[in-house]
């Protein structure tokens, strides 16, 4: 039987990973702490006392940040402490909810990113939204078979997280997952439905461990697939625990 193998939630968009053995999902919701803050990366659109989703350029992101790749992260289980570590051996800890603690971790960003910073750099949050690319609160699979194809293909290792999803899953065909739109599986006990494919950009060619851009997966997709997708957005229908070691119960036929 497929399983899921990793859990990952990215607190703040465009930052590290932080890897979880377990998550709770809750029906209609994005994984928990997913993309829950972001930093707007000089004036734009999004307003604090009427939040709402606005596009990923407005915010510091991989894509167009690639440095950003050499920071390691962590946020504490509540959300709210977030510590970045730095090459230099540097270790800053911020509380997201206080932006009076904020101004050592944008002075070390202003230095690092250099003109990438178009002006006054601030922590964007929509309680209870992921400030993901999409403005659904859907949660991103990432089929290890599929990536391991993708491997084969170009001749080059791939790390899965550069896809930044939230589940990945193991045991399938390469690409099985792209049959899963408008179907629902099983994770351990929660249901989950296909909503949609993932279009990759940029941030996928940076590589997670040495922060380069080394490798161009959008151009590779289109190349040996005639798609620059790789992954599944898909909604949460049931709530429930998921952990890793789950078994993955697949689509049935013709189930709708």
């Amino acid at each position: 039987m497929p399983k899921l193998t990793a859990i990952t939630r990215f607190p703040v968009k465009g930052f590290g990973p932080d890897r979880l053995e377990q998550v709770e999902l809750t029906a209609g919701q994005a994984l928990p702490l997913d993309r829950a803050w972001a930093i707007e990366n000089g004036p734009g659109p999004f307003d604090p006392a009427r939040p709402a989703h606005v596009k990923k350029k407005h915010f510091l992101m991989l894509a167009g940040q690639t440095a950003l790749a050499q920071l390691q992260t962590r946020c504490d289980t509540a959300g709210q402490g977030f510590t970045t570590h730095w090459p230099d051996g540097e270790t800053i800890t911020i509380t997201l909810g206080d932006a009076a603690s904020h101004g050592p971790l944008f002075a070390r960003l202003e230095a690092l990113l250099g003109e990438q910073v178009r002006g006054a750099l601030r922590f964007a949050h929509i309680p209870g939204q992921a400030l993901t690319d999409i403005p659904l609160p859907h949660i991103s699979l990432i089929n290890a078979a599929s990536v391991r194809d993708l491997e084969r293909r170009t001749g080059h290792a791939i790390d899965p997280v550069r896809f930044r999803g939230n589940l990945l899953i193991d045991g399938l065909e390469p690409w099985a997952e792209f049959d899963w739109l408008g179907q629902d599986i099983l994770i351990g006990d929660v249901r989950l439905r296909g909503q949609s494919l993932i279009r990759r950009c940029v941030a996928t060619s940076i590589n997670p461990v040495t922060a380069k851009c080394d490798l161009d997966l959008p151009a590779a997709l289109m190349t040996h697939f005639g798609h620059a997708d790789c992954g599944i957005y898909m909604s949460v229908e049931t709530s429930g625990a998921v952990t890793i070691g789950d078994g993955v119960e697949l689509p049935g036929p013709g189930q709708a």
